[in-house]
């Protein structure tokens, strides 16, 4: 028997062969002290177990999450995924904003967390620094 059909869920998806769970764990500062904390996440996929083995699907996986790092200072710095406008070319000018933004920040540090404090004080350090480029 397939995993999805132990599952029960055939019949809203069938086209699902396994499921896997992957169990993740953290460690997070909270208040000073560190904490770790852990979460499951299930994989879904319509590909057999002779298509994907266990290691296959990890590796998939893993690869999802290397994508995700790419994209992080993105996300959690500018807000990125919190952008809700969808009409024309608003999505491709936003991610074109916020790559500038980044280079931006690079040029003073590193750190994003750094080169934002840098421009908190003096938010016209900003328009100097881009029209000097």
């Amino acid at each position: 028997m397939l995993p999805a059909q132990a599952a029960d869920i055939t019949q809203e998806w069938p086209t699902v062969s396994q499921i896997c769970r992957v169990t993740r764990s953290r460690q997070r500062r909270v208040k000073g002290v560190w904490q770790e904390q852990q979460e499951a996440a299930y994989l879904i996929t319509s590909l057999t177990k002779d298509e994907a083995s266990p290691e296959y699907l990890l590796n998939l996986n893993r690869k999802h999450w290397g994508i995700e790092i790419m994209h992080r200072n993105k996300d959690v710095m500018l807000g990125e995924d919190g952008y809700t406008n969808r009409l024309d070319n608003a999505p491709r000018n936003v991610f074109s904003l916020t790559g500038f933004a980044l280079k931006v920040l690079r040029c003073v540090s590193p750190s994003p967390t750094r080169a934002i404090e840098h421009f908190q004080d003096n938010r016209s350090r900003a328009t100097q620094m881009i029209a000097e480029v």
